[in-house]
C-alpha cells in the first residue's frame, strides 16, 4: 500500500527516478500546485514527458489484471517511489495521453445549474452513443460513472480509469471491485465479472440525461455530489424515478422511457438495454441529419434495382413480446416501444405509451399528445376524435381541440 503523499514527495523532484521514461516533468497549475487527481485506488499526474502533455497513472495499492487492461502502456517497476525520505521501491505506472476536459459529472452540473436544456441534451445524445457502444460489445468498463468520463470542449466524451475492466479473457473469475454503488444494481455481487457490467450505470446515467434535458429543475431537488438523480439501492419507490417516468410518459418519449424502466430489473444484466440505446442513436441520427426530400411528408426512401430511391409504403404496426411498432418491408421504422397502437391514417398514429395516448409520425416522432384521454380514434378527414373527463372532443394535427 502506498500514499499520495509519497507519490507527490517522489514525482515533486523525478530526475533519475524513471528506468525507462527518462526526463518526467510534472505539470503545475498558475499557483505552482502540481497537476493531479486522486481516486480509491490511483493517482493521476498530467506530465510533460518528450515535448508532449501526457498521463502518469500511480498505484495506491495492488491492482489486478494491468497488462491485460492497459498492454504497452503498462510501465513495470518504472518509477522509483519513496516511501521514506532515505528508501524508496520500484513501482508500476501507465503511460496515456492526457484528455483536456472535465468530468460529466461536473458538466451536468453545471448545465443543469444554467438550467441550459439544449447542452443537457447534447450531453444526453453524446452519452448514449458512447453507452450504445460499451454494452454492444464483449468487454466492460466495471466502474462506469460520471467521474470516470471526461467531456471535452467539442462536447466528445472519453471514459476513463479501466482498471476494473471486463475482458473475455477473465470470464469465470471474480470481480476485482463492484463499481460505485450510486451507479450500480444493487444485486451486483463479485461474481457478476462479465460483459453486462456496464449495463445498469448506462440506463442509470442516460435516463438521468434525459430527464433533465426536459426538466433541469430535477437537479436542485435530486442532484448530490455524488450521484445524479437516483438511489439504486431504494429505486422502485425512488421519487425522483417516479417522477422522470411520469414526465416522459406525457411527452411520448418512448425510448427514454423504456430506458429508465430498465432499473427496475430484478438483477444487473439488463438484455434489452443494448438495441434501445442502438435505437436512441439511430433516432437521434435521423432526425439531425440530412433527410430526403420528401420527408416532409413522413414518406421513407428504399433503393430499388435500378439504384433509384423510392418511397417506401406508411409503416405498418407490428407486435414483439407484447409490445408494438411499425415496419415497412425494408425496416423497422419504430421499434416495439408502445403498449397499443394504430396503423397510421393521414401520416399520423396513435399510440399508447403506459397511460398516454399520443400520436406519432411515420419516423416515430411524438406529433400530439391526449394526457387524460381513454380512448383515441385514426384521423379521418383532417381530424381524430379523442375521449376524455367524460365527454367526446376532435383534435387536428395543429393540436387544437374541438367540441362536438
Amino acid at each position: 500500500m502506498y500514499t499520495l503523499r509519497q507519490y507527490l514527495m517522489t514525482l515533486s523532484d523525478p530526475a533519475g527516478l524513471t528506468r525507462t521514461l527518462g526526463e518526467v516533468e510534472v505539470c503545475r497549475d498558475p499557483a505552482g500546485r502540481m497537476c493531479f487527481s486522486v481516486g480509491n485506488s490511483a493517482v493521476v499526474f498530467r506530465i510533460r514527458h518528450r515535448g508532449r502533455i501526457r498521463s502518469l497513472r500511480g498505484y495506491l495499492r495492488p491492482q489486478r489484471h494491468l497488462r491485460e487492461i492497459y498492454g504497452d502502456r503498462l510501465l513495470e517497476k518504472e518509477l522509483y517511489l519513496y516511501t521514506s525520505p532515505e528508501s524508496g521501491v520500484w513501482v508500476d505506472v501507465v503511460l496515456g495521453d492526457w484528455i483536456e476536459g472535465i468530468s460529466l459529472h461536473e458538466a451536468i452540473a453545471r448545465a443543469a445549474g444554467l438550467r441550459d436544456r439544449e447542452c443537457l441534451k447534447r450531453l444526453a445524445g453524446n452519452f448514449d452513443r458512447l453507452a450504445a457502444s460499451l454494452v454492444a460489445d464483449d468487454r466492460a468498463h466495471g466502474d462506469l460513472k460520471p467521474e470516470n468520463i471526461l467531456v471535452t470542449d467539442d462536447g466528445m466524451l472519453h471514459p476513463i480509469d479501466f482498471d476494473a475492466s471486463y475482458l473475455p479473457c477473465f470470464a469465470g473469475q471474480n470481480s476485482p471491485e463492484l463499481g460505485t454503488a450510486a451507479y450500480q444494481h444493487p444485486a451486483r455481487t463479485a461474481e457478476d465479472f462479465n460483459e453486462r457490467l456496464d449495463d445498469y450505470p448506462a440506463a442509470l446515467i442516460s435516463t438521468a440525461l434525459h430527464a433533465l434535458s426536459v426538466d433541469p429543475t430535477l437537479w436542485e431537488r435530486y442532484g448530490t455530489p455524488d450521484s445524479l438523480l437516483y438511489d439504486p439501492r431504494h429505486i422502485a419507490t425512488d421519487e425522483a424515478l417516479r417522477e422522470t417516468l411520469e414526465r416522459f410518459e406525457a411527452l411520448g418519449m418512448a425510448l427514454p422511457y423504456r430506458i429508465a424502466q430498465q432499473l427496475l430489473a430484478p438483477r444487473p444484466e439488463l438484455p434489452d438495454l443494448a438495441p434501445l440505446l442502438a435505437a436512441a442513436v439511430e433516432s437521434a441520427d435521423r432526425d439531425t441529419g440530412e433527410r430526403p426530400s420528401d420527408a416532409s411528408r413522413g414518406m421513407h426512401c428504399a433503393e430499388n434495382s435500378g439504384g433509384e430511391l423510392q418511397p417506401d409504403a406508411l409503416p405498418e404496426l407490428f407486435v414483439e413480446r407484447g409490445r408494438w411498432g411499425f415496419r415497412t418491408p425494408q425496416r423497422v421504422v419504430v421499434p416495439p416501444l408502445y403498449d397499443n397502437g394504430f396503423d397510421f391514417s393521414e401520416e399520423l398514429a396513435a399510440v399508447l405509451l403506459g397511460r398516454t395516448w399520443h400520436f406519432i409520425d411515420p419516423e416515430g416522432r411524438t406529433r400530439l399528445s391526449c394526457p387524460g384521454c381513454d380512448v383515441v380514434k385514426p384521423f379521418r378527414q383532417g381530424r381524430a376524435r379523442i375521449h376524455g373527463n367524460g365527454r367526446w372532443m376532435e383534435i387536428d394535427p395543429q393540436g387544437r381541440v374541438f367540441e362536438i
